[in-house]
């Protein structure tokens, strides 16, 4: 009995001991990741498609009779050159595809994007102005755009680290062709006298907008665009002066020195929306 009760003595006082050499380490506290956001600075390239149109019709085709719209012209329906079209105009935009490629930098600072962009994009609109005279006969000019280019500058706001909202403008250029047809009888057939077509567009004008980019990826991002694009005022006209277009009903040579001028006048101006896709160098 004694040695149990020196036993249990003995261990009574070596445990408060043997429990002062055990340490209890506290588990580390969770460390929270912050996502990595995307820089936006660097050079990116990509593609665009989307359409052109103009809801406002452009300006009615112009006649000018150098004797005077209002002299009257013998045997001439209408008894004069305004009163043989009266109010028959017409004209109309056709509207067409626009798809091309871009080629830009972007330079970040905090919460906003500056950068430069070209682009060059193949379409196909045309502006369509018609007179209509009593003879009948219809006058046709067509002004038309096959590809545009412009040079532009951008400046945008990060809505989140992913997104960008920006505004842009520059210069743009994109070569404007015209054309005039009829079937008036002074112009065609044997006794007709060949239409005289002068071209003259401005070609040289500017494009300014805003959009939409978001990153896909760190290297892929998608946006919508809208421009209006005006490539200025025209000064395209044909000259006819045959039978009463010289004031006289006679076809043939223009003995009088007269003519008749149809005008194309008007902005040749446009609106696009595009979607784009661009891979980012970052």
């Amino acid at each position: 009995m004694k040695r149990i009760a020196l036993l249990l003595a003995a261990t009574a006082f070596s445990a408060p001991a043997l429990a002062a050499d055990v340490i209890y380490e506290e588990p580390m506290a969770p460390v929270a990741i912050a996502p990595v956001a995307s820089g936006w600075t660097g050079l990116y390239l990509g593609l665009q498609a989307g359409g052109a149109f103009n809801p406002s019709s452009p300006d009615d085709q112009g006649i000018f009779a150098s004797f005077g719209n209002d002299t009257p012209v013998p045997g001439l329906a209408g008894g004069s050159i305004a009163g043989a079209f009266g109010s028959s105009f017409d004209s109309s935009f056709d509207s067409g595809f626009i798809g091309g490629a871009h080629i830009g930098y972007d330079y970040q600072i905090n919460d906003f994007v500056v950068g430069a962009i070209l682009d060059i994009n193949a379409m196909d609109i045309a502006v369509n102005q018609n007179s209509f005279s009593n003879t009948p006969a219809f006058y046709e000019a067509e002004r038309s755009l096959d590809y545009l280019a412009t040079a532009r500058l951008r400046a945008g706001y990060l809505i989140t680290p992913m997104a960008l909202a920006y505004v842009t403008g520059g210069v743009a250029y994109g070569e404007v062709d015209y054309g005039f047809s009829t079937n008036s009888p002074a112009v065609v057939g044997a006794a007709g006298r060949p239409a005289n077509v002068y071209e003259g567009e401005d070609d040289w004008g500017y494009s300014v907008g805003g959009g939409m980019e978001v990153k896909l990826t760190e290297n892929l991002s998608f946006g919508a665009e809208y421009l209006y694009t005006n490539l200025g005022g025209g000064d395209s006209l044909t000259v006819l002066d045959g039978g009463p277009f010289d004031g006289s009903t006679t076809n043939g040579a223009n003995a009088n020195g007269e003519f008749t001028a149809f005008t194309s006048g008007g902005d040749f101006d446009f609106h696009t929306i595009t979607a784009k896709l661009s891979y980012r160098f970052n």
